[in-house]
């Protein structure tokens, strides 16, 4: 894999486009640069990744606020072995009562059967629990895919039999 920008794969961009039809049949060598990609960019596209992939999950949960309540839950988290990568505590605009705080944690998953085990595990265990955009972002992701590229993607194949929710067949 190779990180290019847009200006330093133009060659190739023109030849897999066909614009260059006397170099057809030809070796040709081409020169892909520009390697120096912005690293927030390159972060949000790799989170835009892992999202797709259904890797990264964006969940709230409400707790009782009382000590060592968030402890537990991310004592939980690191138990089914997922990576914490942004955990928000809300308190003051929660419609629950004053004992009560709403965490918002965005986690990483090794990939889409340890994200349904997440979901499971805190679902049994906590009475609010929402998963964000999980379907949503899925399911948008799968429909801007071409025919082509859902095909050949072992992802998909996985993901469209079986509800992420559940085991049972869509």
């Amino acid at each position: 894999k190779c990180v290019v920008e847009g200006a330093g794969a133009i060659g190739l961009a023109a030849i897999l486009a066909g614009q260059l039809s006397e170099f057809k049949g030809k070796r040709v060598v081409l020169t892909l640069s520009g390697g120096n990609i912005d690293t927030t960019v390159l972060g949000r596209c790799l989170d835009r990744g892992l999202t797709a992939d259904g890797r990264l999950l964006k969940f709230s949960v409400v707790l009782n606020d009382r000590t060592a309540s968030i402890a537990e839950l991310c004592r939980l988290l690191a138990d089914v072995g997922v990576s914490i990568k942004d955990i928000l505590q809300e308190r003051a605009w929660l419609k629950h009562d004053v004992f009560s705080v709403k965490v918002k944690i965005v986690c990483e998953t090794r990939n889409i059967e340890h994200s349904k085990e997440l979901m499971k595990v805190l679902s049994e265990k906590y009475d609010t629990v929402i998963f964000a955009g999980f379907m949503e972002t899925l399911d948008s992701n799968i429909r801007s895919m071409s025919a082509h590229t859902l095909s050949a993607n072992p992802f998909f194949n996985k993901l469209h039999m079986c509800d992420i929710t559940s085991d049972t067949i869509v």
